[in-house]
């Protein structure tokens, strides 16, 4: 049973695509490429401020004021948003109004 599982080994590695580092198992080079998005994309879903050390978790990845995210800068973390350099805003909990929480 060794031998022939020894064989088959042999037989595959004297293969012209694996003996010219073709990779068999990849998709074929007339498939469409991949496309990397550029649009940032992901909720705000934390903020955490810690003295002046301020990081706002997006998408899951932990961004700080400064970074880019997607095609725009980090202008400023709060303790309820995110502002954007483009003047855009995530908010924490965007379905929340101040006037929904008075009784």
């Amino acid at each position: 049973m060794l031998d022939i599982i020894k064989m088959m080994v042999l037989i595959l590695l004297a293969t012209p695509a694996v003996a010219n580092g073709i990779d068999p198992t990849a998709p074929p080079s007339w498939s469409a490429p991949v496309v990397k998005q550029t649009q940032a994309t992901g909720a705000l879903e934390s903020i955490m401020i810690q003295g002046r050390h301020k990081q706002a978790i997006i998408g899951g990845k932990v961004f700080r004021e400064g970074e880019v995210w997607g095609q725009h800068r980090i202008r400023t973390i709060t303790r309820d948003q995110v502002m954007l350099s483009n003047g855009r805003s995530l908010r924490l909990f965007p379905q929340v109004s101040e006037l929904s929480q008075e009784h």
